[in-house]
C-alpha cells in the first residue's frame, strides 16, 4: 500500500475524491446552477445524472465485495483436496495402473 496515501488528512482524502469524480460532479452541480439561474426544469437533468451515478457507485461497491469474497475464497482453499480417490487402497500400486 502506498505510504502516503496512509498519511493523508481527510481533507486531501476528500480533494482526491473529488478530483476524481469531477465528471460525476459537473453532471449534477452544473444543472443545478442552471436550474437556479434558468428553470427549474434544469433540476430534473441533474436528478437524472445523480441517479445514474448513484447506481453505477452501488454497482461498482456490490462488484467490489464480490471480488473482494471471491479472493478470499481462493486463499482459503487447500492445496490438494481430500477425496475418497485420495485414500490409498490396500494392495493395489496406482502409479502402475497409468502406465498401461
Amino acid at each position: 500500500m502506498n505510504v502516503t496515501r496512509e498519511k493523508q488528512t481527510r481533507l486531501e482524502h476528500a480533494m482526491e475524491w473529488a478530483v476524481w469524480h469531477f465528471g460525476e460532479l459537473a453532471g449534477v452541480l452544473g444543472p443545478l446552477v442552471l436550474a437556479v439561474v434558468f428553470t427549474p426544469w434544469f433540476a430534473l437533468l441533474s436528478a437524472l445524472v445523480a441517479a445514474g451515478w448513484a447506481v453505477h457507485e452501488i454497482r461498482d461497491h456490490r462488484e467490489q465485495t464480490r471480488l473482494r469474497a471471491a479472493a478470499v475464497e481462493r486463499k482459503q482453499l487447500p492445496a490438494w483436496p481430500a477425496t475418497d480417490t485420495d485414500a490409498p487402497v490396500a494392495g493395489r500400486d496406482e502409479s502402475r495402473e497409468d502406465a498401461r
